[in-house]
């Protein structure tokens, strides 16, 4: 494919069939961080609050991690050579957590393997997205592999944890980070531009912000992932708190994702019909209502059933972002912009939302940490409506070619 020619309909399968089997290996990955990652800290004797300090480690990283990786793709014009570098990184760092490292060095840990695995999504997802030119709405058929990745993962990961113990979750995750770099650099294939592009650099992504609501939906992302931060840093734990095992916190975890799939699945369709600005107010406003229903819950087949909704928030919000995004942003700046706006803003509100909910559930313990979710989602979704509906910010349609106007110089 050219730079100037649009993929055809097997090269658009092709291109999802690809992105699809690395979604999957990369969320694997994922699956089991986010799931056993906090078990894992408290078996090594960190404290809550701590807890809440180690998950925005990650997230503080890839503020100028996930940038700069996406930087280094869009001079190259090739996702490849980074994608690769990132994958193996992060697996080494990854690798030293079975040394079971004190504090302070478990945090030194953490933050370089977040240095490699900060590059992955943002990578992946420019490509993909790349690959499918004017079918970019499609994304969401692709990425709702991950979804699977990280459902079947964590269920097969709980059953490993409670016979092996929590450590065990390396022997997934460090291979699915190799793997993700690997498998990616050899089937996503070279980016379409065939010279290096000039001229980018951090100063002229950000004026990205500069454009009508761009600035407003940049902060509403930035709240929405604080929220969600909070409420899922610490629901492990409390699932464990309510009675739960291993097995019933990989279930939570797969429920978590598991309306996902169809969410996404079903995003291409949906798109047609209502404008991109409204599924993203929708899929803030059902965090509104997952955080809400955790904190009126007891149980543990409660939390499992909110986080199940949370599904649906997630994938619309997220692949709502991405091609929002996608449909905005110019070529030259393909890679940078979604990481500026999906890994940025996330990280961001990882760090907040985690040490937030850290403190909060240090001082008054996990249960009081989803009423105050509930609130802070409440206003993130406000401010994404205000963004994107109240201001009216323009998209290209859906099947049009590549968009801002960000200026070279």
């Amino acid at each position: 494919m050219t730079p100037t020619t649009e993929p055809s309909t097997a090269e658009i399968r092709g291109a999802l069939t690809r992105s699809a089997l690395v979604y999957m290996i990369l969320f694997s990955a994922v699956g089991c961080w986010s799931a056993y990652a906090s078990v894992l800290f408290k078996e090594l004797g960190v404290g809550l609050a701590v807890i809440g300090l180690l998950a925005a480690v990650p997230a503080a990283v890839s503020i100028v991690g996930a940038p700069t990786w996406g930087l280094v793709a869009d001079r190259l014009g090739d996702v490849r050579p980074p994608l690769l570098a990132a994958g193996l990184w992060a697996a080494a760092a990854a690798s030293l957590l079975a040394l079971q490292p004190p504090m302070p060095w478990t945090a030194v840990v953490v933050a370089t393997l977040a240095a490699g695995s900060s590059g992955l999504t943002p990578l992946v997802d420019a490509r993909t997205v790349e690959r499918l030119g004017r079918a970019r709405d499609r994304f969401g058929q692709a990425r709702a592999f991950g979804s699977l990745g990280f459902i079947l993962t964590t269920l097969a990961v709980g059953l490993l944890v409670q016979v092996a113990g929590t450590a065990a979750m390396l022997a997934v995750y460090v291979p699915a980070l190799a793997l993700t770099g690997i498998v990616g650099a050899a089937v996503l294939g070279r980016g379409s531009r065939t010279t290096r592009a000039s001229g980018i650099g951090p100063i002229r992504a950000l004026r990205l912000l500069r454009d009508p609501g761009m600035g407003l939906f940049f902060a509403g992302s930035i709240v929405v992932w604080i929220a969600a931060t909070g409420v899922m840093a610490f629901f492990s734990l409390r699932l464990i708190e309510l009675g739960a095992d291993a097995r019933l916190v990989g279930i939570g975890w797969a429920a978590n994702a598991v309306l996902e799939i169809p969410t996404m699945l079903a995003y291409r369709r949906v798109v047609g019909r209502l404008r991109v600005q409204w599924l993203l107010v929708a899929g803030a406003a059902i965090f509104v209502i997952r955080a809400a229903l955790f904190a009126v819950t007891g149980s543990a087949l409660g939390l499992v059933v909110g986080a199940a909704l949370g599904g649906v928030g997630f994938g619309l919000f997220l692949v709502g972002t991405t091609t929002f995004i996608a449909r905005r942003a110019p070529a030259s700046l393909r890679a940078t912009a979604q990481a500026l706006f999906s890994s940025t803003a996330y990280a961001i509100g990882s760090i907040v939302g985690g040490i937030l909910a850290g403190l909060v559930a240090g001082a008054w313990g996990l249960a009081t940490v989803f009423p105050a979710a509930a609130v802070a989602s409440a206003v993130g979704a406000v401010m994404i409506w205000l963004a994107v509906i109240r201001r009216d910010v323009p998209v290209l349609p859906a099947g049009a070619s590549a968009a801002l106007s960000v200026p070279d110089r």
